[in-house]
């Protein structure tokens, strides 16, 4: 869990410099058909981070399930870090 908490704060600090408040990419936005370079700014801020999101939210899905059901949660999470491991090794 630290180690997704650090790659969320590495993908924060990156959208926060590159897509607030930034007016360098007004030319692309209208090129893509967004209505205002605001709304390109958020829409790249958003998908940056919310891969993380996803993550964390999966997380305390399985923290939530496992009082209930432990072999599933314990499936979940497997299957949560199978996915890690192979994102991993793709990156490599």
């Amino acid at each position: 869990m630290l180690k997704e908490y650090e790659l969320f704060v590495d993908s924060f600090q990156f959208a926060r410099k590159n897509f607030k408040d930034n007016a360098e990419n007004s030319a692309l936005a209208q090129t893509m058909g967004f209505e205002s370079n605001k709304e390109y700014n958020e829409i790249m801020f958003l998908r940056e981070i919310t891969h993380t999101i996803n993550m964390f939210n999966d997380m305390g899905d399985i923290m939530r399930l496992y009082s209930k059901n432990p072999e599933t949660a314990t499936t979940r999470l497997a299957n949560l870090l199978s996915m890690i491991s192979g994102k991993e090794s793709e990156s490599v």
